[in-house]
């Protein structure tokens, strides 16, 4: 795989007036990445902050999502986690230039791995392996799993990615997972994604978004049902790879991050939709420990078979 970049950066995009704030922001996140990582933190909590006061459709979503999934809360339980999305939002915009430009020494004291064990068990199966990942604000930190220092005499990591429409913010992206792993693909590289798993490398994928097409089933997530792709099923029968769920969770005051590896699943997937189920089931528990960080601001519910769109205003 030689990551060919489907939106090259000219000389020209650098020039063009709609990119300079991009270009501004990126140099800030350069700047602010020199600071300690505490203040880091305390500095994304303040732009979260600041993005919930604004009004915006990404807000109502999230508040919409944290309705369905804790009916238990009060509404003064729900409007307080819906701040500390927001603040976890914040943070995880700065995590990127963590990510991107934090020197390895520097993350190894912030990033510690559990569920190692199950993760060189499985890569002693000599098939490749799938970490089944999701998406929370702390997505970059997740790709740290394959960062020297962080795990040692690992295969080398795949990871899966979302072609940017802006050229500039497309290259930032992949130069900061570029860091983390040894090759990127799409959604519409599946080929090599499979090759991957062929050539006995590990590939990190996460597919928790809402999804409409052919291989798509209905899970039960916080009580509603969620459409999911099945696809995984499919990589699991044309290569034998064990999947284990692998999610990220950012710490309490600063302690850093636990980069988490759960047992292998049940590698039957005769039945789809049951396969998917055990994976969301784990998803859900890992959730709730803290659940400030899961990526509340996606339509979740959307494009199942209910007739009711839970994110309509009117």
């Amino acid at each position: 795989m030689n990551n060919p970049d489907p939106k090259k950066v000219t000389i020209g995009d650098y020039f063009l007036p709609k990119n300079w704030i991009i270009l501004l922001l990126l140099g800030l996140t350069r700047i602010i990445s020199i600071l300690p990582f505490k203040a880091l933190l305390g500095l994304g909590s303040m732009l979260g902050s600041l993005l919930y006061l604004l009004p915006s459709s990404r807000k109502y979503i999230a508040k919409r999502n944290i309705e369905l999934c804790f009916p238990d809360l009060s509404e003064k339980e729900r409007d307080g986690l819906l701040r500390k999305h927001f603040a976890s939002l914040g943070i995880g915009f700065l995590e990127v230039g963590i990510a991107r430009w934090k020197s390895n020494k520097s993350l190894k004291k912030i990033v510690k791995v559990e569920g190692i064990e199950y993760l060189k068990e499985a890569v002693k199966k000599d098939k490749g392996v799938i970490l089944m990942s999701a998406h929370f604000t702390l997505l970059e930190i997740t790709a740290l799993i394959a960062r020297e220092g962080i795990t040692e005499n690992l295969p080398p990591l795949v990871g899966m990615y979302r072609v940017g429409s802006n050229p500039i913010i497309n290259r930032f992206f992949r130069a900061t997972r570029l860091r983390s792993v040894e090759s990127l693909v799409t959604k519409f590289e599946i080929k090599g994604l499979i090759r991957a798993l062929k050539d006995k490398k590990i590939v990190w994928y996460a597919s928790d978004q809402s999804f409409a097409g052919k291989n798509a089933v209905e899970v039960d997530f916080f009580g509603h049902q969620a459409s999911t792709t099945s696809a995984i099923c499919r990589f699991v029968e044309m290569t034998g790879s064990p999947v284990l769920p692998y999610f990220a969770k950012r710490l309490e005051n600063g302690k850093g991050y636990v980069l988490q590896i759960y047992p292998e699943v049940d590698p039957d997937t005769s039945d789809p939709q049951k396969y998917m189920q055990n994976i969301y089931t784990v998803l859900e528990e890992h959730i709730l420990q803290h659940p400030e960080q899961y990526y509340w601001v996606h339509r979740r519910f959307k494009n199942t078979t209910s007739s009711k769109d839970p994110y309509n205003q009117s």
